[in-house]
């Protein structure tokens, strides 16, 4: 960097620790924890030192091995007109501190986890958790800089006519049963998602795959500029497809309802392999050490993992959460209660970060139940009873924002003329709800043409989750709908908001969370996906007709103008009601390193993870 850098390599926390260092605010010492603590390497810690007129190398290396997020955070949002809100709780003192150590081999790492844990299967899990990261890879990922790279795959690349995309597959990539795995696997793999799995619709204009020698060819029914975006997230990481076929396929080549892939058994690709799955308790992986080695650019440690094992613990209970990190129960932790944060960030001895996180709370509402649900002005009506700035400064503690169209404000693609949508307004959804034909009784609940409007309401037990169920139901009373609350374990609200016709519940409320939200939002608001995850059950031919036109935009252009119409037909139409997103915490002991989140992946890959001993 020839002894010079920007805030645009390093973002504005760097810039504002710069500052201090130079006006002498900070020591040096102080400042190198810093750039530690931030994801500074070594190289780029020595750059920046001299470019403050300081050329002596760091006493103290920084742990980290790659991009922090606070400054991956703050360069993904640089096209939008809010800056994700980032902090680290970090050592403020000039006391003695030891000298930084190299990564320690050993330990296993105790995670904190705010729901029930999936099925360790990518083709049938109805969601995926933080182990996917851990026990299988994904052919392609995206770096700190939110940049395309490599993962199973040595490279990849693109047709000029979008057609056609290549990934090669080397020599020597194992799955945990030692079998190899090549080529033609990682085809039918694909072929298999095609097959069987809910979410393929998620890649809908892919044609087939097929293997030409090394190489996994994708071809295209048209191109399609989001063509490789579902291939780096959990449902597409990598299996062992022989190993799955044997367990989860019929001799008919139905699935196998009794399958325990996922649960007892998983042939994975990924740095650890699965051990134990409890719902309700905890997942176990342990370091598998023949891990051929990976390819992912940005990853320090190219080999075997350096912790032994990984266990996630189920803390459903929000209360909880902080309390375990302090107490030493748990290392890392995954979204502490929102109230919590503020004390964690004081703490010295922990590390906060926050990032804007892709994902929504909204309201489910079966139009099978016709009566209550089936015409848009009474949706409207709910949706106008809702205080979702409200609920977002009593839930969330601020941290998060009201969504009035599916998509959160910090996405690219974000359309703020849904904003006319949906406005919280008691005379206007009150308005909307008597023209719909809804008229009070006695006891204050409405009625229309004889049926009382009360229905069955589910969620997930779950703390955040049942919160703003109670204050949904709150508010629905206020305009005099009655929404009896039931809350259930996750597996049961997946099942109960599943079945078709009226089998499936009347109201539920479903926390989604994806990276590409455009894509996840399409499987619940198109009508080909009823009744999964199509919850609603929902026909809208809007919403249908940008569907079609995002899956067949070849350029950006054409991509925001299919996002744009996709979320003013769903703010109007509301085959869901949105109601708002949170940011995603994650924090973590300071004697663990090389754990990193960032905005562009879900949750954190563990290869450059390690303990102090």
């Amino acid at each position: 960097m020839g002894g010079s850098w920007t805030e645009s390599e390093f973002g504005s926390e760097v810039t504002e620790l710069t500052k201090q260092y130079k006006a002498k605010e900070i020591g040096r010492r102080q400042f190198m924890k810093r750039l530690g603590a931030a994801g500074i390497g070594v190289a780029a810690a020595a750059s920046i030192l001299a470019a403050c007129g300081d050329d002596e190398e760091p006493e103290a290396a920084p742990a980290t091995t790659q991009a922090a997020a606070a400054t991956t955070t703050t360069a993904a949002m640089a096209d939008t007109d809010e800056a994700p809100a980032t902090t680290q709780a970090m050592e403020d003192t000039e006391t003695a501190e030891p000298e930084m150590m190299g990564p320690v081999v050993g330990g296993t790492l105790r995670e904190g986890y705010n729901r029930d844990v999936s099925k360790h299967d990518p083709l049938t899990t109805n969601w995926y958790d933080p182990a996917f990261f851990a026990i299988y890879e994904a052919i392609l990922s995206n770096d700190p800089s939110g940049a395309t790279v490599p993962q199973f795959a040595s490279g990849f690349s693109g047709s000029d006519d979008g057609l056609e995309y290549r990934f090669t597959i080397p020599d020597g990539k194992l799955s945990h049963s030692g079998g190899t795995i090549n080529a033609e696997m990682v085809a039918e793999f694909y072929r298999s998602i095609q097959q069987y799995s809910f979410i393929a619709g998620l890649a809908a204009p892919v044609d087939t795959y097929e293997a030409d020698g090394s190489d996994v060819v994708m071809k295209m029914k048209n191109p399609w500029v989001g063509a490789l975006g579902p291939h780096k997230t959990g449902y597409w990481r990598i299996v062992n497809i022989n190993t799955w076929k044997e367990h989860s396929v019929n001799e008919d080549g139905s699935l196998n309802a009794g399958s325990t892939y996922g649960t007892e058994l998983v042939d994975g690709t990924g740095p650890f392999t699965h051990e134990e799955w409890v719902p309700g308790s905890h997942v176990l992986v342990k370091r598998w050490d023949a891990y051929p080695g990976s390819l992912t650019p940005f990853f320090e440690n190219k080999g075997t993992a350096y912790l032994d094992a990984i266990r996630w613990t189920v803390i459903t209970e929000a209360g909880q959460r902080a309390t375990q990190l302090e107490n030493g129960d748990i290392d890392t932790l995954i979204n502490p209660a929102h109230q919590d944060i503020g004390r964690l960030e004081s703490n010295s001895d922990l590390t906060v970060i926050r990032h804007p996180e892709w994902s929504g709370y909204h309201l489910a509402m079966n139009r099978d139940y016709a009566e209550y649900f089936g015409d848009r002005l009474t949706r409207q009506g709910l949706s106008h009873a809702l205080d979702r700035e409200g609920m977002v400064q009593a839930i969330l503690f601020g941290n998060g924002a009201p969504t009035y169209g599916p998509f959160p404000t910090t996405d690219r693609n974000y359309e703020p003329a849904v904003e006319q949508f949906n406005q919280f307004d008691i005379d206007l959804a009150n308005q909307k709800l008597d023209r719909a034909g809804w008229v009070r009784g006695g006891d204050g609940v409405r009625e229309r043409d004889g049926v009382r409007f009360e229905f069955r309401y589910l969620v997930e037990d779950e703390t955040v989750q049942k919160s703003v169920a109670e204050a949904v139901q709150a508010q629905f009373a206020n305009v005099g709908v009655q929404a009896n609350l039931d809350v259930v374990d996750r597996a049961l609200a997946f099942e109960q908001q599943s079945g078709p016709g009226r089998d499936a519940v009347e109201m539920s409320l479903f926390f989604w969370l994806w990276p590409i939200p455009l894509d996840v939002l399409i499987l619940f608001g198109g009508s080909q996906f009823i009744p999964v995850p199509n919850f609603s059950h929902a026909v809208e031919p809007r919403v249908d007709d940008a569907i079609a036109s995002w899956q067949t935009s070849a350029n950006e252009t054409q991509a925001q103008a299919a996002a744009s119409q996709f979320q003013l037909a769903w703010a109007e139409e509301l085959p869901f009601i949105p109601i708002m997103n949170q940011n995603a915490t994650f924090v973590h002991n300071n004697k663990v390193h090389g754990w990193q989140p960032f905005v562009w992946n879900l949750y954190p890959y563990y290869n450059d993870t390690w303990i102090e001993a």
